[in-house]
């Protein structure tokens, strides 16, 4: 009797420890995962094995960490988005309404008056950024005066013929639900009304983005036409990958002077965010390295 209480009792044991190593195998190599080119103080917040949340920096200098407040630039778009979403599901807001009618105080002429919802989430409303962003034409940057600018004339392109990343469209967004903020949570109203606003105004903790990214799950997908050229296409405020791509199916990233954030996720369970320094020179091709080499470490 006492041999088996002994045998079962090693079994736990073991079974225990080779969780643990998996999960510290899983740390390990998010944390290797952060030392990318042009990229340095790197720090990660994701699901770990067991469902729990998890931290990992890189550089023996780095006195970052998960609780650490940074700006998170771009990041906040898939939070506008899970609003806007939250919405749709409960009957307030229609992805195919006209923009005119839910500012009805704003100032538009025929082609922007007819942009829909869905047409902004997906940057296909046609706003170029091509002769300089909106968003950083007034100094300091003013998400509501872009919002007011793109509004006020003709879109370069026509709304829904092409995927044009725009934080002016987000900022139009933010406008949208600001009309109403009832029910909306506190850190990301306090974000819309902030001078960079829905395109990027999400200031706090990896941990505190990482609760609210988790909270969205699962993800929707949101049908683009037409998609970027290499077959992805943005749905609710995420980047989605063909599942042929080799990296995860959900992306974003967030750029200012400085820094890059990138958030990963598979859609349903589990979530990655990190923040990094650095200037890299071709800021999207980072990031997408960045991602890849994350979402190694979440299979």
């Amino acid at each position: 009797m006492k041999t088996g209480r002994a045998l079962v009792l090693f079994t736990l044991v073991l079974l225990l420890g080779c969780e643990r190593q998996v999960a510290d195998s899983r740390a390990s190599c998010v944390k290797d995962a952060l030392a990318q080119p042009e990229l340095s103080n790197g720090v990660a917040v994701f699901t770990a094995l067991d469902g729990t949340v998890a931290d990992a920096r890189s550089g023996w200098l780095n006195d970052r960490n998960g609780n650490s407040v940074l700006d998170m630039a771009s990041l906040t778009k898939p939070l506008v988005a899970a609003e806007v979403r939250r919405r749709v599901e409960a009957g307030s807001l229609d992805l195919e309404k006209p923009i005119q009618e839910l500012l009805p105080d704003a100032v538009f002429v025929p082609e922007t008056a007819a942009i829909t919802v869905q047409q902004l989430l997906q940057h296909r409303a046609g706003f170029d950024r091509s002769a300089g962003d909106p968003l950083f034409m007034a100094s300091p940057p003013s998400c509501y005066l872009a919002a007011q600018d793109v509004l006020r004339r003709r879109p370069e392109k026509p709304a829904g013929q092409q995927v044009i990343y725009s934080n002016a469209g987000y900022c139009v967004l933010g406008r949208i639900l600001l009309n109403d903020p009832s029910g909306m949570d506190a850190d990301l109203l306090h974000a819309l009304q902030s001078p960079l606003g829905a395109a990027g105004g999400w200031r706090g903790s990896l941990r505190q983005l990482h609760s609210a990214m988790s909270a969205a799950l699962p993800l929707a997908e949101l049908p683009s036409d037409p998609s970027l050229p290499d077959g992805s296409h943005y749905a609710f405020g995420w980047r989605s990958w063909p599942a042929n791509g080799g990296g995860p199916q959900w992306t974003h990233f967030g750029r200012l002077p400085g820094m890059l954030s990138v958030a990963v996720s598979d859609g349903t369970g589990w979530v990655l965010v990190a923040h990094f320094t650095g200037d890299p020179d071709d800021v999207d091709g980072s990031s997408e390295q960045a991602a890849k080499s994350l979402w190694r470490c979440m299979k």
